[in-house]
């Protein structure tokens, strides 16, 4: 399979995979793009990180103006060209991704190949375009819980980097933005049928103190307009971010501008969260207890409970990692990208109908 992706890592010709742990040289809001190529060698449906191997990576090159007569040489040009030819041709979806913290350049790139595996909609496989800004990476929940103080103050390393990282998270968008307003209007002077296909977005742990920074970033790329509506749904995943993040334009407010529904699954069991709540100063979690509140919020925001259903085999997963790992929240994200309407989800529990709900494990 091919995972395309963007990164702000340090890229490293000579390592493979050819990125590091720390901002592209020319700074953390500059990035590079590219696809992974990844077999999965595992037989269970649900395999772990090491249940995909990446056998490549290729860096779309990339020239500036100036050695160019004039002419930049963009190499997310070229990424989007080909998402675009597979996703009409092949009618599939697009995701784009964004990891959590704790996570290196390879295991992005596998947990994206397992979305790809998993996250279907009805039998096609989507196209999955992850977005890697540099976690430190390492094993087990990365919140100190063994006490070491390395470990603690790695948590906070990753959350200034994830901050850092929305500007180049937001130029990447940005960039987003311009091919498809672009392909729009080939679109019309061509008289094409406009493309079917939906783009994704999911954000997963500290991913979505990423994506406030990026959202933040974007709003000023665009002097301020209202951010344009380019994703279907926006899948908000055990999200290290404050409860009441999606009441406040300055935190993840924005993000109903740029996706038609959000959906923010949570479980107060997640191990992970509970160590930042109460280790870390944080106020209470979105991911813990999902929005604060849903009077007066837009009313495209559902609130999923996974409490029941986010235990995981490994333990150091921590009920952290349900969103890739249980069937029956694979089952639910599902039915949400096939159309379903909410309350018409199978497994799920209406606790407030038309906005918030429960999943029930499978008997």
């Amino acid at each position: 399979m091919r995972i395309y992706f963007a990164t702000n890592r340090r890229h490293i010709e000579d390592r493979s995979p050819p990125f590091g742990d720390r901002y592209n040289a020319e700074g953390p809001a500059i990035y590079r793009v590219g696809f992974a190529e990844v077999t999965k060698v595992a037989d269970q449906i649900h395999a772990p990180d090491d249940g995909f191997v990446i056998n490549s990576v290729h860096v779309a090159p990339e020239a500036p103006a100036a050695t160019r007569g004039g002419e930049e040489l963009l190499g997310s040009h070229a990424i989007f060209d080909e998402l675009t030819r597979k996703s009409r041709a092949q009618k599939r979806n697009v995701i784009v991704y964004i990891h959590g913290f704790n996570s290196s350049f390879q295991t992005a790139i596998q947990r994206a190949a397992q979305l790809h595996d998993l996250w279907l909609d009805g039998d096609k496989e989507p196209l999955v375009f992850a977005f890697s800004w540099p976690a430190d990476g390492g094993d087990g929940l990365g919140f100190g819980q063994n006490g070491e103080t390395a470990h603690k103050w790695k948590y906070f390393s990753d959350r200034d980097d994830a901050e850092s990282s929305g500007k180049a998270i937001a130029r990447s968008l940005r960039r987003l933005l311009d091919y498809l307003m672009e392909l729009r209007k080939q679109d019309i002077a061509t008289q094409a049928e406009p493309c079917e296909q939906c783009l994704h977005l999911v954000a997963h742990s500290m991913g979505n103190w990423a994506l406030r920074h990026a959202l933040l970033s974007l709003r000023t790329l665009i002097s301020g307009a209202r951010l344009p509506k380019i994703f279907t749904n926006a899948f908000l995943m055990a999200a290290d971010e404050d409860a009441d993040a999606l009441e406040h334009k300055h935190k993840l407010g924005l993000l109903p501008q740029l996706a038609d529904a959000v959906h923010v699954y949570h479980s107060k069991r997640d191990l992970a969260l509970l160590i930042s709540d109460t280790t870390k100063l944080n106020p209470d979690r979105l991911g813990s207890w999902g929005p604060r509140i849903v009077d007066g919020l837009d009313s495209n925001i559902y609130g999923i409970d996974c409490a029941a259903v986010s235990e995981t085999a490994e333990w150091k997963h921590g009920r952290h990692q349900y969103y890739r790992l249980r069937p029956e929240v694979i089952a639910d994200v599902r039915q949400v990208i096939a159309g379903r309407a909410p309350d018409e989800i199978a497994g799920r529990k209406p606790i407030r109908p038309g906005r918030l709900y429960r999943i029930e494990p499978a008997t």
